[in-house]
């Protein structure tokens, strides 16, 4: 499935939660992530044949392994992002609703934003 799709196949209100659960305390985001999220399901995406991969990643620092997508995946402009397949690797267990909420913060922080988006990404980085 294509970001694009995956993220219209929610409503915001659903990713949010998804959001929440997975970062908690993340409420006071909602405003930013809604306007990303708006913006996101308006753009049209540039088809290709790159994939957000989510996997086993390790973070050697802390001796742990967590479920994520490399950040590489993130570091394009939006359209190129929305483009891109995402899959999951065997072992991964995150729903789709979890895959667009992950999709949708390493957008807001990773990728090129659209320029009427970055006043919204200084009130993330803010918190």
């Amino acid at each position: 499935m294509k970001l694009y799709q995956l993220l219209q196949a929610y409503e915001f209100d659903e990713i949010m939660i998804a959001v929440n659960d997975m970062f908690p305390g993340t409420k006071k985001y909602r405003s930013p992530l809604k306007k990303a999220y708006d913006i996101l399901t308006s753009l049209r995406p540039v088809d290709n044949k790159k994939t957000i991969r989510y996997k086993i990643l390790k973070d050697e620092d802390r001796a742990e392994q967590y479920m994520g997508a490399e950040d590489t995946c993130f570091t394009t402009t939006w359209e190129v992002c929305l483009g891109k397949s995402v899959s999951r690797e065997h072992g991964v267990d995150l729903s789709d609703v979890e895959l667009a909420a992950n999709c949708l913060v390493n957008l807001c922080f990773l990728g090129t934003c659209p320029k009427e988006f970055e006043p919204y990404r200084q009130q993330l980085r803010r918190y």
